[in-house]
């Protein structure tokens, strides 16, 4: 089963034509501007990973392992648990067959070397893969959470003191792209609504010294908690290997399938791990040296789910989505230890993500995000032609929802979503564990939308 959209949070401030593994909807500002998201599909299947790819500079091909070379002979042993520590994989030797009921990395110490796993078909129709669950960590179950010193940001409107270490505020939370943030700030009816601010996505290696500087007291965006998409992985396969997002077609095609992400993707990036992990250690190492402590919310991989997909040249198992993904939030939080992370949510996985999420560390989470191609607002399913809901998935993973407004095919303006401004209909996503929502591209006079239901929004049931 195919996605709807592609890409991520709608984060998106330049629109560009989607040129062959290069952007496919707009560009990123190595300072930190909203990266162009394109080509949301308006009708169902999988439209994954609809990010721009001129933000930052891209390491080449070749660049060493963090932690060592890739192992790149012998077959894995057959039984054995997968390192919870040193080199990333199921056993060594790329192409080898996968290690047979080996249990999921724990999370453990961060993995910066070798090739990720690459063994096993995906979970077919939702059922669980075999190579079981995630244990690093028991579900979240909701409430407040408590720990850490609050944020400083702005007086409080229409909530009260949050009790976390994210949000200054308790309360439902409203956000938009900086360019349009920063248009607001002389503007208190917006900026006193706002709690968080999209710059470009982060597409290499580390480009984001103006989403510091925007966020520091004193910045444009002083108070206001920065929420950056992490799509290196897929950007760099794009790059690399001239993909195109599964959306787009103009990449040409190789071996009998199109060049894109959902049939090359997994393949490309087991290829060129040692070089995603490196940039993405070098914005761990960025972004330590400039947020000074400040909170930063980091959405990780866009459509993840389509590397288990059987189109794809070497799927890979629920469970190796897992391992990989542990080892690219570790190489973040290196440098990094109070980031907060956020794991997609692809309306399009059966069963709500119940066979998908076990195989993810999730305590390394403290958010799931929707990304790209619109949600509803006014509907208990999170896309009307997807099954999964709102509630369900909330239920699943034990995690607040990060919500967007998503965005117009080929990346153009889908304009301020007007059902997310109904109060009645956030009081019902607030019920389903939704905390926030991201408009895309909202009107000048949001603010003032804002403030006028601002009173009628009930506190959110959890309060990071």
């Amino acid at each position: 089963m195919k996605k709807l959209h592609a890409g991520a949070l709608a984060i998106v401030v330049s629109l560009v034509a989607v040129a062959c593994g290069g952007s496919d909807g707009g560009t990123t500002s190595s300072a930190g501007g909203a990266a162009g998201i394109g080509g949301a599909s308006a009708g169902t299947g999988n439209v994954a990973g609809d990010s721009a790819t001129t933000g930052g500079d891209s390491s080449t091909a070749g660049a060493s392992a963090v932690g060592g070379s890739a192992t790149i002979g012998g077959n894995p042993a057959t039984g054995g648990a997968i390192a919870t520590g040193g080199a990333n994989g199921v056993g060594g030797a790329t192409g080898g067959t996968q290690s047979a009921g080996g249990a999921i990395s724990t999370g453990g110490a961060k993995v910066t070397g070798g090739n990720p796993a690459t063994g096993g078909a995906p979970s077919a129709g939702g059922s669980k893969s075999t190579g079981g669950a995630a244990t690093g960590g028991s579900k979240s179950t909701g409430g407040a959470a408590t720990g850490g010193s609050k944020s400083t940001g702005g007086a409080a409107t229409g909530g009260g003191t949050s009790s976390g270490n994210v949000f200054s505020q308790c309360r439902f939370h409203f956000g938009t792209i900086d360019t349009i943030a920063k248009r607001t700030t002389n503007n208190p009816s917006m900026s006193a609504q706002l709690d968080f601010f999209t710059p470009g996505w982060m597409l290499g290696n580390f480009a984001g010294s103006s989403v510091c500087s925007e966020a520091a007291p004193g910045g444009a965006l002083a108070g206001l908690v920065p929420v950056v998409v992490g799509y290196i992985a897929a950007n760099y396969v794009k790059s690399q290997h001239g993909l195109c997002d599964c959306n787009v077609t103009t990449c040409g095609s190789s071996g009998g399938k199109v060049n894109d992400l959902c049939n090359y993707g997994a393949q490309y990036i087991t290829q060129d791990w040692a070089a995603i992990l490196a940039q993405y250690t070098s914005n761990s190492t960025g972004y330590a040296g400039c947020m000074g402590g400040r909170p930063i919310i980091f959405e990780m991989e866009p459509d993840w789910y389509q590397y288990t997909i059987t189109g794809q040249t070497q799927p890979w198992s629920a469970a190796t989505a897992g391992t990989n993904m542990t080892a690219l939030v570790n190489a973040l939080k290196a440098s990094l230890p109070n980031a907060k992370f956020s794991m997609d949510v692809s309306p399009w996985i059966a069963n709500n993500g119940s066979a998908w999420y076990p195989n993810f560390n999730m305590s390394l989470f403290t958010f799931i995000n929707t990304s790209g191609g619109g949600t509803d607002a006014n509907n208990t399913k999170i896309r009307s032609n997807n099954a999964m809901t709102w509630a369900g998935v909330n239920t699943v993973t034990g995690k607040p929802i990060l919500a967007d407004t998503g965005y117009g095919a080929a990346g153009a303006s889908a304009g301020e979503d007007p059902n997310w401004n109904v109060a009645a209909n956030i009081n019902a996503r607030i019920a389903d564990g939704v905390i926030s929502i991201s408009q895309y591209n909202p009107t000048t006079g949001w603010g003032g939308t804002i403030a006028n239901i601002r009173s009628q929004l009930n506190t959110p049931r959890y309060c990071p």
